[in-house]
């Protein structure tokens, strides 16, 4: 009796075992399948960031060309101006210049940051661009 008792017990020992390692085998898969999915989230996240800062730079870039030719047709205009008003409207277009200048450093500062900072610089560019058009504007009103 004391025998069938013994075999019971390791049995039931045996058994036990089996059973703690198919828990721990399935608690590692669910570990590995939560690691998977937040790996796979962190990086569905980096792509939509590396496309919303590519979507913004093309924006950026088209904005400054075409703020480029604006100010380019303007210096032609001062330079038709009289005498008396075109030293005027050419210090304003030097600053004018100065700011494109600004922005387009920034625009390339863009190209080159990260992921994390990008945001950062977004805000900054778009400060940048919204000066410039006032400027161009402001000096295209005083132009006769």
């Amino acid at each position: 009796m004391r025998c069938r008792r013994l075999s019971g017990v390791f049995w039931v020992s045996v058994a036990g075992v089996i059973v703690c390692q198919n828990v721990g085998a399935e608690s590692m898969t669910g570990t590995d399948k939560i690691v998977k999915e937040a790996r796979e989230t962190i990086e569905a996240t980096k792509e939509y960031t590396d496309q919303q800062k590519s979507a913004f730079q093309r924006k950026a870039q088209e904005e400054l060309a075409a703020l480029q030719q604006q100010i380019a047709a303007l210096r032609k205009k001062v330079e038709d101006a009289s005498v008396s008003t075109r030293a005027e409207l050419q210090k304003s277009l030097n600053e004018l210049e100065k700011k494109k200048d600004g922005v387009r450093q920034q625009l390339d500062e863009l190209r080159q940051t990260t992921d994390k900072k990008w945001q950062n610089v977004q805000d900054s560019m778009n400060s940048a661009l919204h000066e410039l058009k006032q400027s161009y504007q402001k000096l295209l009103s005083r132009i006769p």
